[in-house]
């Protein structure tokens, strides 16, 4: 699952963008990328979409492992932080759930998850109301 990152320092907001096949070593190589990048910040809120993930390729023991990687990172341990999923398609939605129940037992963070991106948006406090507009935004 090829996935890339935007961070908007500004904004204090991350986004993630996943697409095709979608595979938990991949989605923990793109997140271990962001959390290296100097902008990254723990406290900042994650838009993570969902749209373009095709297939997925995975289990609940994949993501208990997924989980336990981000653990041992400790970059996502702010009570502060608020993870938005946009998933409209069954499949990305049904992935999104299930990171959702696994990471918020563990995690102080709070996940959510849309099917509509301007609703996704909007709880992050983005004016934006469509997947183009946040991502030709330069600020």
């Amino acid at each position: 699952m090829p996935g890339n990152f935007k961070i908007f320092a500004e904004r204090r907001l991350a986004c993630l963008k996943f697409s095709g096949a979608a595979q938990i070593e991949d989605c923990f190589e793109t997140v271990s990328e962001l959390i290296s990048s100097p902008e990254w910040c723990s406290d900042y809120a994650v838009f993570i979409d969902n749209s373009g993930v095709t297939s997925y390729q995975g289990d609940f023991e994949n993501l208990q492992r997924f989980c336990g990687q981000l653990m041992d990172t400790d970059a996502f341990e702010s009570a502060n932080m608020e993870i938005v999923y946009y998933a409209p398609s069954d499949l990305a939605f049904g992935i999104a759930r299930m990171t959702q129940q696994v990471l918020t037992s563990r995690f102080p963070f709070r996940i959510h998850v849309y099917r509509d991106v301007a609703p996704a948006l909007a709880k992050l406090g983005q004016q934006e109301t469509a997947l183009a507009e946040l991502y030709s935004a330069t600020a």
